[in-house]
């Protein structure tokens, strides 16, 4: 039924069926996901760890509420923006964002977490001015 093309572009019908709520309910669980992330963000004390943690929030939270907009349309029975195509457009954008956020965690954060330990590591036997 997912790979349908009546599925996704065709008005829906005025009551939620399953599928709408399983997409609310994954939209749901998204953005409470990226509201967690972002409070485990704001504890954490490594600025590169941090960095990762505020991108994965960002995306989920991001993914989720834009996917509740999307649901709320479809709860008030909007006619153009409660259509499925829109909560699949919201799960397209959401994982080409992941790739970016991947290419970031494998090529590029274990390198900056191991420059800024290096640094971190520099700096304590440096010796500071005197004041």
């Amino acid at each position: 039924m997912l790979k349908d093309y009546y599925f996704w572009f065709s008005q829906p019908s005025s009551i939620l069926n399953n599928y709408d709520r399983l997409f609310g309910y994954i939209f749901l669980g998204l953005t409470v996901l990226g509201l967690a992330l972002w409070g485990l963000a704001w504890v954490l004390k490594h600025p590169t760890v941090k960095t990762l943690m505020n991108r994965l929030a960002v995306w989920l939270f991001s993914t989720g509420f834009s996917g509740l907009v999307w649901f709320a349309f479809r709860y008030e029975n909007t006619p153009i923006f409660g259509k499925r195509f829109w909560a699949g457009l919201a799960f397209l954008i959401g994982i080409i964002w992941l790739v970016f956020i991947l290419k970031y965690f494998f090529f590029r954060y274990f390198k900056d977490k191991k420059e800024y330990d290096d640094f971190q590591l520099k700096s304590k036997y440096m010796p500071s001015a005197k004041r």
